[in-house]
Parts: structure tokens; sequence; C-alpha cells
């Protein structure tokens, strides 16, 4: 029953409800010194390989994380279920493993999770060079979408923004919810924040009700690197 109000809530607002997507996501710490060999051995993978359709490669710098987070990277995959599978079939074989073997030398995979996306909008700005993301550990997932839904109904966002769950590579902290904008550059991520008397009551009210049910884990500020 609670599925299927979930779906309900999403499918009742035009505004915020669009078509959703899976992602796989892979936490990289690369060694100091490292940088240009990794993007380079990146590039010369993912820069040569066919793409499934509707399927995005992102390489992300974090300007700025939490201590709990040792990545300095993530590399990004989104895209349909279909997509990423196909996608997941060219990971793979003689090629990808002499590529995964040299970026090993310099970097270390730190963690890898996958999940898909609940709500998303503003698409065409997608692409923003600066992104911020927030992580939940969330036990009510009906009401914290309720609520996240009446913020941004109060909330101006000029960014691409996405509501999103994960379900694979959940870490002992139960990280299960984020939500993920975009930013058309690094003074705009800095200046991000309720600017109205009516987007800091809404801010409030929605930090308020959803800490009976979840807790903040944190946010992270990445820019882009390279996008295949």
């Amino acid at each position: 029953m609670k599925k299927i109000i979930f779906l309900l809530l999403f499918a009742s607002s035009s505004l915020i409800f669009s078509q959703n997507i899976a992602f796989e996501q892979v936490a990289i710490k690369v060694k100091p010194g490292s940088s240009a060999h990794v993007l380079n051995l990146f590039n010369d993978f993912y820069g040569n390989i066919e793409k499934p359709e509707g399927v995005n490669i992102r390489l992300s710098y974090l300007n700025f994380r939490p201590q709990d987070i040792e990545a300095t990277h993530y590399l990004t995959f989104t895209g349909s279920l279909e997509g990423l599978a196909k996608l997941r079939e060219i990971r793979g074989g003689d090629k990808y493993s002499l590529y995964n073997s040299n970026m090993l030398r310099h970097a270390d995979i730190i963690s890898t999770s996958g999940g898909t996306s609940l709500m998303r909008m503003n698409l065409d700005k997608g692409n923003q060079p600066i992104s911020q993301v927030w992580r939940w550990r969330v036990d009510d997932p009906v009401s914290f979408a309720s609520e996240f839904t009446t913020l941004i109904k109060a909330f101006t966002q000029l960014g691409y923004l996405s509501l999103g769950q994960i379900t694979h590579g959940i870490g002992q902290d139960g990280e299960s919810h984020y939500v993920y904008m975009t930013h058309e550059d690094y003074s705009g991520a800095l200046g991000w924040g309720p600017k109205t008397q009516a987007e800091q009551q809404a801010f409030l009210k929605f930090q308020k009700a959803t800490s009976k049910y979840s807790t903040f884990l944190g946010s992270v500020t990445m820019s882009n690197i390279k996008v295949w």
C-alpha cells in the first residue's frame, strides 16, 4: 500500500515528475600527483566505446566533503536500466581488464553503489558544471518524499534537481536517499540557500518534519572534470 501511495504522490505533480533513471557510482581516491594519469585512462577507455543510447558517464572532483568520505572523485554512470546493463557488458573483457589494472596503479576504489531517481526536474540543466549531493538515512520514505515535494514547490530551484534512493552498496551508516542538484557556476553553489522568508520557513519545516524519521548524513560539492 505504501508503495502505491508513493507512486501516486509523484504522478500527481507534473511539475516535478519526469522519467526516472538508474545510476551506478564508483567512489575513487586518486593518489597525489596522479589526477592527469587517471583522466587519461578514463578518456582512453570511455571515450572510445560505443555507449548505449541515453547513457551518460561523468567524472567529478569532490571540492567539499565530510571527513567520513575518503574519495576524491566520483565516476558516475546514469541512464535506463537497459542502458546500464548494456554498459556493464562493455565494462568487461580484456580491454577493460587492462584499463582497470592500469587505473588501480594510480587510484583506489573506495566504494561502489547504485540506485534510482524518484523525481527529477529541470532536466535541461543536468550538465551544469557544479553539483551538490545531500545524503540521508530515511526510515519513512513516503513521508520524506511528501515533505520534499512540499519544500521544492516553495523553494526556487534554478538547476537540475532530483530525489533518489540508494539500493545497492548501502554502508553501515544506512544511507538510503539523496538529493542531487546542479549549479551554473561555483559562486552559485557557494551562495545556494533559502533567500526569502517563505523559503526559510519552508526549509525549516522540512528539517523539523523529516528529523522524526530520517538522519542527515552530510553533503558533498563537486565539479565536473569530464563527461562522456
